[in-house]
């Protein structure tokens, strides 16, 4: 859980790299901007991320950090200013744009539980049950992008996806910028559980 003043300043710090990574919508701010603040990352407890506000506290402060430290650490430059692994670093630029965005889509997906068992036995939230299809995060991210204005390359459109995927079978043609936001989603996940149970 985080108070009010942590999710005013997730907020707004995501909104000023959005401005940043020139992937900012007025009409979404306007739109979704107050769901998006409260939006939960996840749906039950055990994950370590489902309360208010925490999918932009994962995004800024768990998210971005990993992805860039891999990006950066493992296949940036080494102390000679010589690139490490010039074919696996991604574009940073399209990096963030992606991380910052990918999630968006948990804003009208996830629902506050209602049902007073399951709330017991750990299921905060649930899905909307409004919604008219069954797209999954990442396509849902990249529809809302289209519909706010926002406009994905290639390469982002297919990263966006990439956590809506089953593990792919022919990776050497998968993109690093892929990789990197798959692995840097996949480390968050495992981070916040195993913070969890070290709460609990």
């Amino acid at each position: 859980m985080i108070n009010e003043e942590k999710i005013n300043l997730n907020y707004t710090r995501w909104v000023t790299r959005l401005k940043k990574y020139n992937c900012y919508s007025d009409l979404m701010i306007n739109e979704l901007g107050e769901k998006i603040k409260n939006a939960s990352f996840a749906l039950t407890e055990n994950s370590g991320a489902a309360y208010q506000g925490s999918m932009l506290n994962v995004v800024i402060n768990n998210l971005c950090l990993i992805a860039h430290h891999l990006n950066e650490n493992a296949f940036g430059e080494d102390s000679k200013q010589k690139k490490m692994h010039p074919y696996l670093q991604a574009n940073n630029y399209m990096l963030m744009r992606v991380l910052l965005l990918q999630h968006i889509a948990k804003a009208e997906m996830f629902v506050i539980q209602e049902n007073q068992w399951k709330q017991k036995n750990g299921y905060i939230y649930d899905f909307n049950p409004d919604l008219n299809t069954c797209m999954k995060c990442g396509e849902r991210s990249i529809y809302l992008c289209m519909k706010y204005g926002i406009q994905l390359s290639e390469e982002e459109y297919e990263a966006m996806r990439i956590i809506d995927k089953e593990e792919m079978s022919v990776t050497q043609y998968i993109s690093p910028l892929c990789q990197i936001v798959k692995m840097a989603n996949q480390l968050v996940s495992i981070e916040l559980y195993r913070t969890f149970l070290d709460k609990n």
